[in-house]
């Protein structure tokens, strides 16, 4: 029936035309389209008996089973180059993907229908001219469930990859990416009958949640096994929001009803466990976890799918809540066995002693010259409260909250005639950002004022 419509001159124009436009990145037309543009262009009389047909068995896959069936004609290569043909040779796409060739069918000088001498490869179609009669397998793609944007990581154009962070770690709240991936078997989801190749991936938290459904754009088979340079946006990975572990279930849309499909992806401490959306006929293409504390040049591969990561930025942390655990402490002073280093160690123990706290040299106080501890972030951190732990029996009577502001350090919250171990303080002016906070010293307690001791400095962002 498609043979002997597809012998009108217009109507070959018309579907080449259609095709062409790629409506879905790909070069074929549904039939749908090719009778409504025909008939809307009076190029063929919509009472003829093989139009009525062709109409008839495309009205036939509107509903099967509660599912409709968008048949097409697919041209492989036409947007290659391909040269047309006066005649058309026409082949059915078979329902078994691990068939490389199918027959060939014409129209003769009769009129009649025949097969081809030779069948129908893919060898075959990088030359010559061939209608592929098959199902389009665009769907609805599963919409992301967040508002973040599939952006470019880079601006340089097409196959130029951005920097990522040199070191090939993670920092708490770095941008995430999907730099590039590939299917190392392009055999793989398929035959060439079926056009371009539609890879989806799913990225789940590790409580099973979906983030992002992912679209990437179309490719064909030839093409799959190398490397496509995506530059995806993932995510923000707050760690705090995220966990430490982001699952990627992968697979090849072909479309059909939608099913729930349940995936398990393993990692190191457990399991991924989640209940997933996709279509009857889409392929899996396996799955694979990534880890926080992993290297972005590690190359993950599902046994399907290989697949790279990049980290952009961050706060400059491992993702703890206290800024102040991954600073650089520093003092004015130190009495010897007091190092520094114990007011951002995670222990906020207020035992006294050097094993606990930091406290100023002997003879380092006079009046007019406090001392000072301070927890340096590298980078600039937002932050509105600060928790204070000093010794017990010793507690800092007086001290002031500082901040650097680019130039000197500024006072932005006062504690005096403090007694008690552990204090915070919530600046009262809002917010401040800064890559320093210091806890200047005024006076130590009552019976021994010329030394102060912090055991635990804290920094939180609210």
């Amino acid at each position: 029936m498609l043979t002997a419509v597809a012998a009108d001159t217009q109507v070959r124009a018309l579907v080449r035309t259609i095709a062409a436009r790629q409506f879905d990145g790909d070069t074929n037309a549904l039939l749908s389209t090719v009778v409504r543009e025909a008939e809307e262009s009076r190029i063929v009389n919509p009472t003829e008996p093989r139009w009525v047909a062709l109409k008839n068995g495309i009205a036939q896959l509107a509903n099967v089973n509660g599912f409709a069936y968008n048949p097409q004609i697919y041209i492989p290569n036409q947007d290659e180059g391909v040269l047309a043909g006066d005649s058309v040779v026409v082949a059915v796409a078979p329902a078994d993907e691990s068939l490389t060739t199918v027959p060939g069918y014409v129209l003769n000088s009769a009129g009649q229908v025949q097969q081809t001498p030779t069948a129908i490869d893919e060898a075959y179609v990088e030359t010559k001219e061939v209608w592929v009669l098959s199902v389009n397998e665009s769907a609805p793609t599963n919409p992301t469930t967040t508002t973040l944007e599939a952006v470019p990581l880079s601006e340089a154009g097409p196959g130029v990859l951005a920097t990522c962070n040199p070191t090939g770690t993670r920092n708490n709240k770095g941008l995430e990416y999907l730099q590039k991936w590939r299917v190392p078997n392009r055999s793989e989801f398929g035959g060439w009958f079926e056009g371009k190749r539609e890879m989806r991936a799913i990225v789940l938290t590790t409580t099973g949640v979906t983030i992002r459904t992912i679209a990437f754009p179309s490719i064909k088979k030839k093409y799959i096994d190398r490397w496509q340079n995506s530059d995806l946006f993932i995510t923000t990975w707050d760690r705090a929001q995220w966990g430490d572990v982001l699952g990627y279930q992968w697979y090849e849309e072909d479309g059909g009803p939608e099913v729930s499909i349940g995936v398990s992806i393993p990692f190191y401490g457990g399991n991924i466990n989640a209940s997933v959306k996709w279509r009857k006929r889409d392929d899996n293409g396996g799955s694979a976890a990534v880890m926080f504390s992993e290297s972005t040049y590690l190359e993950y591969n599902t046994g399907k799918v290989a697949f790279s990561m990049c980290s952009q930025g961050g706060d400059g942390g491992t993702g703890y809540d206290n800024f102040a655990r991954t600073g650089i402490a520093a003092a004015s002073s130190t009495y010897p066995g007091y190092s520094p280093a114990r007011v951002n160690d995670g222990s906020a123990n207020t035992s006294l002693g050097g094993a606990y706290s930091w406290a100023n040299n002997a003879g380092t106080y006079p009046p007019g010259n406090p001392e000072w501890v301070q927890v340096d972030f590298g980078v600039d951190k937002t932050f509105r409260r600060v928790v204070v732990h000093t010794s017990a029996g010793y507690p800092i009577k007086d001290f002031d909250v500082q901040v650097w502001n680019g130039v000197t350090f500024v006072s932005v919250a006062a504690v005096r005639n403090n007694t008690a171990l552990s204090t915070t303080v919530t600046f009262a002016t809002g917010p401040r950002t800064s890559r320093l906070v210091r806890i200047l010293g005024l006076s130590g307690p009552t019976h021994q004022p010329g030394y102060v001791r912090v055991n635990e400095l804290e920094v939180y962002a609210a």
